[in-house]
C-alpha cells in the first residue's frame, strides 16, 4: 500500500518535530493548542524516559516513513518496557498518538512551504478529505478559497479535530481565477463567520477547564500549527518550561557571568543617521535573503526558526518612521550581526499588559562590539517585543572588566539558552 502524504518525510515537517521540547504530563489539557507546536507530550506519560521513547518512536516513523504498523509495534514495546497503564485500547491509543503527531508535523511543514511561495501563490483553498464519517462542518468548507493572510486560517488551518485529514492547497492567481469562473464567482470567498461555543474539557485529567472553541472544531485544535511554530512569541508558557530548558543548554544566571569579549567591527558598519529607514530595513532583509515583498525563515543559534520580514520593523502597521529616532537606522547592521552570531541568547516569558493578557516569548540576542575609531565599547540587544523587533546599542568608555560586566547584565533577562563563552 502506498504511503499517505503525511507519512512521507520532508525537511520542514522534520524540522517542526525535531525542535520540540519533550515534556512529561498528567493529562491532555496540561498544555494547550499552540503549545503543542513547541512541545511533545503524551497525555499521562509522566516520566522523562517514557516520553523520550515515544518521541523517538514517532521521529523514526516520520523520518523513515515506516507507517503506523511499525509504530504500533514500537508502542507495544515501549508500554511493556515501562509498564505504562494508558487509557483506551492499545490500538486506539497508538493510532491517536501516531496520527496527531505525524499529521500536525505535515501541516506545519506545509504551512511553512506555502508561506515561502505566498507571493506566487497568494490564495489558499480548504480541501475536505472524505472519510467514513465526514464532519459536515468541514465538508461545508471544502473548496473555500481565501487570501493566504486571511485571519480565518489562524483558527481553521488543519488539523481541526481528532483524526481530521483536511488539507489546504495554495493557488496562483490564475488557478484561483479559473475556479472562481467555474463556480460563477467574481473573486475570493468571504471567510465564514466564526461562531464560538464553550465546552468543558479534561474532566478526567489534571487540569479541567472551560474553553471557547469555534463550532466545527474540536477543543484544542483551534490554532494554526505552522504559525505557532514559526511565531513562538505568541505561545503561552509551557508547563514545566523552566525545568526542561536544560535540554537546550539553558541555565539560570550564575552569580558571576563574565561579559563577552567585544567583536571588532569597522566604522563603515554603522550607517549614516540620514539613511532612510526603508533603505535600512531593505539592507537588513537582504542579509537574510528576504526582500520587502518576500520574507525568509532564519534558524537562530538555538535552532529556533525566526520569520524575517519587513513586519519586524513595522510598528503596529505604522511604518518605519519610528526607527530614525531610536538609533535603529545607524545600528541596523550590528543588529543583523547580533541575530546571526550572538554572544548570548536569553528567553523570557512576559504577559502583555492589555486586556487579552497574551503571553509572549521574548527572545533577546546580545553581542558586544568595539567599533573601529571609537574608544567606547558597547553591547547590542535585539529582541522581539509587543509591537515587533526592537534593538538597542548601549556604549560605555573603556573601563574595568567589572564595569563592562555590569553593562551587559542590564540586558540579561530570563534564562540563558545560548552562550559563546568557552568557545
Amino acid at each position: 500500500m502506498p504511503a499517505s502524504p503525511a507519512q512521507l518525510p520532508f525537511r520542514e515537517a522534520i524540522d517542526f518535530y525535531r525542535g520540540k521540547l519533550k515534556l512529561p504530563s498528567a493529562g491532555w489539557t496540561d498544555i494547550w493548542q499552540q503549545q503543542h507546536s513547541q512541545a511533545f507530550v503524551i497525555a499521562g506519560a509522566s516520566h522523562d524516559a517514557l516520553v523520550e521513547d515515544f518521541y523517538n518512536a514517532v521521529r523514526k516513523a516520520q523520518e523513515e516513513g515506516t507507517g503506523y504498523e511499525a509504530f504500533r509495534k514500537d508502542f507495544d514495546t515501549i508500554t511493556a518496557k515501562h509498564g505504562w497503564a494508558h487509557t483506551g485500547t492499545p490500538g486506539w491509543r497508538s493510532k491517536i498518538i501516531y496520527d496527531t503527531n505525524i499529521t500536525q508535523a505535515y501541516n506545519a511543514g506545509r504551512y511553512q512551504q506555502m508561506q515561502a511561495v505566498k507571493h506566487l501563490r497568494p490564495y489558499w483553498e480548504y480541501r475536505h478529505t472524505p472519510g467514513e464519517h465526514p464532519r459536515l462542518t468541514h465538508l461545508a468548507w471544502d473548496g473555500l478559497i481565501l487570501p493566504a493572510d486571511d485571519p480565518w486560517w489562524s483558527t481553521h488551518f488543519p488539523q481541526n479535530g481528532w483524526g481530521c485529514k483536511c488539507r489546504v492547497n495554495s493557488l496562483s492567481r490564475v488557478e484561483a481565477s479559473r475556479k472562481w469562473d467555474a463556480a460563477g464567482k467574481a473573486g475570493p470567498d468571504q471567510a465564514p463567520e466564526i461562531e464560538w461555543e464553550e465546552k468543558t474539557v479534561g474532566k478526567n485529567g489534571s487540569q479541567p477547564r472551560t474553553v471557547r472553541v469555534p463550532k466545527g472544531i474540536d477543543p484544542g485544535f483551534a490554532y494554526n500549527p505552522g504559525q505557532a511554530w514559526l511565531e513562538p512569541h505568541t505561545v503561552p508558557p509551557l508547563t514545566g518550561y523552566q525545568a526542561v530548558l536544560a535540554e537546550r543548554g539553558a541555565a539560570p544566571l550564575p552569580m558571576r557571568l563574565p561579559a563577552p569579549k567585544p567583536t571588532p567591527v569597522p566604522g563603515s558598519a554603522l550607517l549614516p543617521a540620514s539613511t532612510a529607514p526603508e533603505r535600512a530595513v531593505s539592507d537588513f532583509l537582504d542579509v537574510f535573503g528576504a526582500t520587502m515583498a518576500q520574507g525568509a525563515v532564519f534558524e537562530d543559534a538555538t535552532g529556533a526558526a525566526v520569520a524575517i520580514t519587513k513586519a519586524l520593523f513595522d510598528d503596529g502597521g505604522k511604518g518605519f518612521g519610528w526607527m530614525a529616532g531610536a538609533g535603529m537606522v545607524e545600528n541596523i547592521n550590528l543588529l543583523a550581526m547580533t541575530l546571526i552570531e550572538p554572544d548570548e541568547v536569553w528567553w523570557h516569558w512576559e504577559r502583555d499588559t492589555g486586556e487579552a493578557g497574551r503571553w509572549r516569548l521574548k527572545r533577546r540576542y546580545l553581542r558586544a562590539f568595539q567599533v573601529e575609531g571609537e574608544e567606547q565599547t558597547g553591547v547590542v540587544a535585539f529582541e522581539w517585543g509587543r509591537t515587533g523587533w526592537r534593538g538597542k546599542r548601549a556604549t560605555m568608555a573603556a573601563g574595568t572588566e567589572a564595569e563592562r560586566e555590569a553593562l551587559v547584565n542590564k540586558y540579561r533577562i530570563g534564562r540563558l539558552v545560548h552562550s559563546t563563552a568557552g568557545d
